[in-house]
């Protein structure tokens, strides 16, 4: 027997004191600085990526990548345009924070 699909909703984000945060049902893969591509398709989601670098303070950016500054709390996640999006997870990754936002897949 198939084993269930857990259904993901959104949770309140609890950002660490190094302002990160992943949702409990982010996949242990032991890979964690690896996105789940295939898992969110497996679980309807849709999913996009906002990067710190593109998208927070001019001053924070250039603290992060320049002094080595390690909290990201200052940095407010751009929401994707449309409909249902909730924060999955905001991390570091080897190209700096990102944050992963995910929705519900809308089935035609």
């Amino acid at each position: 027997m198939p084993e269930e699909k857990q259904k993901i909703i959104r949770l309140p984000v609890e950002r660490d004191e190094y302002g990160q945060w992943t949702h409990p049902a982010w996949p242990d893969d032991g890979e964690e600085s690896q996105l789940p591509y295939s898992w969110f398709a497996e679980h309807g989601l849709e999913f996009t990526i906002v990067e710190m670098e593109n998208d927070g303070p001019e001053e924070l950016v250039a603290a992060w990548f320049g002094t080595g500054e390690t909290d990201c709390t200052p940095w407010e996640p751009t929401k994707p345009s449309g409909e249902g999006w909730f924060i999955f997870s905001i991390h570091d990754t080897e190209d700096g924070p990102i944050c992963v936002w995910v929705r519900p897949l809308v089935t035609p």
